[in-house]
């Protein structure tokens, strides 16, 4: 185990710490692949594919008219007069071309006569508006590839390529375990000293966002019984189970405890601001009879800035590996930084900042960091348009330098 320190300067980086951990998981006997499941086409959009899909079939499966038209032998345009009923065929768009035709002739270029046979206007070349069999996609030819997220244009080649379902990965279930005596549930009413479980609603959505299926559990008392029971019974159907609040150090902190408990705690503290109190770990039977199979754990701080940049570092990687996507959806954006900062070194230090909507003379975003430093400020994320994870060490930084910043989905 990478154990709690006080001095930063022994906590693991968020990339070690996450490394550490999957080959702790790993050893343990659990293993980072979606699983798959099959669904009609129809509803497939946003699913994340399981398997490469190849066509079965060739698109257009038959030669076809690509216009309205007649549909000829081209060897007959050669004489230049008009041509009798029985040398061609009227088709529409889509029409499968008739036997012994090899060209379709657009309906504008076609003048009717009254003998019921047609005038050509220009020249004609062989094989004109049709389509072969094929054109489109050969049969075993890649579609789609494996761990993509499925698009309304990747549903309908499919269904063109004839598939009726589609192997996709199950979305991971991710239980969300609220602690605390003070935690209430959202609606309720509030004594003094009480606050509302807004952290598993935050969590929940971007679980959701991620590819997931979160199932939010009641709040769990200070209690390490009752939350060592709670844990072991999320474990028993979840693919991973993160338990909010506790993992700190203080007088009811549990989180740590429960979680060796039920199996092992393989990271306590990670180099990183906000959330540097985050636990991973790893649920097994041998702790835990109810436990089917290992099952990571992650002890998220209890603080909402703390537990979104906790989700970013070692929830959202998980939920790539268990729904098989094999790159994440945002890419960073360069900006430039609107004022002087200073980060604290031997930590990677998550900073809010807002995006002006106009780029300054450089064609960069200007880039703005949320004011005040809580952790415990949700009002920060709301304001924010993206994060600026500055790396260990790197800092002080100067009004207009050059920075990247990972842009927050809307």
């Amino acid at each position: 185990m990478v154990g709690p320190s006080a001095d930063r300067s022994h906590r693991p980086s968020p990339r070690a710490a996450y490394a550490h951990w999957m080959r702790a998981c790993a050893d343990a006997g659990w293993h980072a692949w979606p699983v798959a499941e099959q669904v009609p086409v129809q509803a497939g959009l946003d699913r994340v594919s399981a398997l490469a899909v190849h066509a079965r079939r060739a698109s257009p499966r038959f030669a076809c008219a690509a216009m309205d038209g007649i549909a000829v032998a081209w060897s007959s345009l050669g004489t230049g007069g008009p041509l009798p009923a029985a040398v061609f065929w009227p088709v529409d768009t889509g029409d499968p071309l008739p036997a012994g035709a090899d060209t379709v002739v657009e309906r504008e270029r076609v003048t009717p006569c009254a003998d019921g046979s047609v005038l050509v206007t220009g020249a004609v070349a062989l094989g004109r508006n049709v389509r072969a069999v094929g054109e489109d996609f050969q049969a075993g030819q890649l579609l789609v590839p494996g761990g993509h997220r499925l698009r309304p244009v990747d549903l309908g080649a499919a269904a063109a390529a004839g598939f009726e379902t589609l192997a996709v990965a199950r979305p991971p279930v991710v239980a969300i375990i609220p602690t605390g005596d003070e935690i209430r549930p959202v609606g309720s009413a509030l004594g003094p000293g009480e606050i509302t479980d807004s952290n598993s609603v935050m969590l929940a959505a971007l679980v959701r966002r991620g590819g997931g299926r979160p199932v939010v559990a009641d709040v769990q008392p200070d209690d390490p019984d009752l939350l060592a029971a709670a844990v072991a019974e999320a474990a028993s159907s979840a693919d991973l189970v993160l338990v909010l609040a506790g993992s700190s150090r203080g007088r009811d902190d549990h989180t740590a405890t429960v979680l060796a408990r039920v199996g092992s705690v393989v990271v306590h503290g990670v180099a990183v601001r906000p959330g540097h109190p985050v636990l991973l770990g790893c649920l097994t039977s041998e702790s835990a009879p109810a436990v089917p199979i290992p099952v990571p754990a992650i002890g998220v701080p209890g603080y909402p800035l703390a537990a979104a940049v906790i989700f970013e570092l070692f929830v959202a990687p998980l939920l790539l590996e268990l729904t098989g996507r094999r790159v994440a959806d945002r890419t960073p954006l360069t900006a430039r930084l609107g004022c002087d900062w200073g980060s604290p070194p031997g930590v990677e230090d998550w900073v809010p900042v807002s995006l002006d909507a106009g780029p300054d003379r450089t064609g960069s975003p200007v880039a703005v960091p949320s004011k005040g430093r809580g952790a415990g400020s949700v009002s920060r994320l709301v304001r924010a348009d993206a994060w600026w994870p500055i790396p260990i060490g790197q800092g002080p930084f100067a009004r207009g330098d050059r920075i990247e910043v990972l842009p927050v989905d809307a």
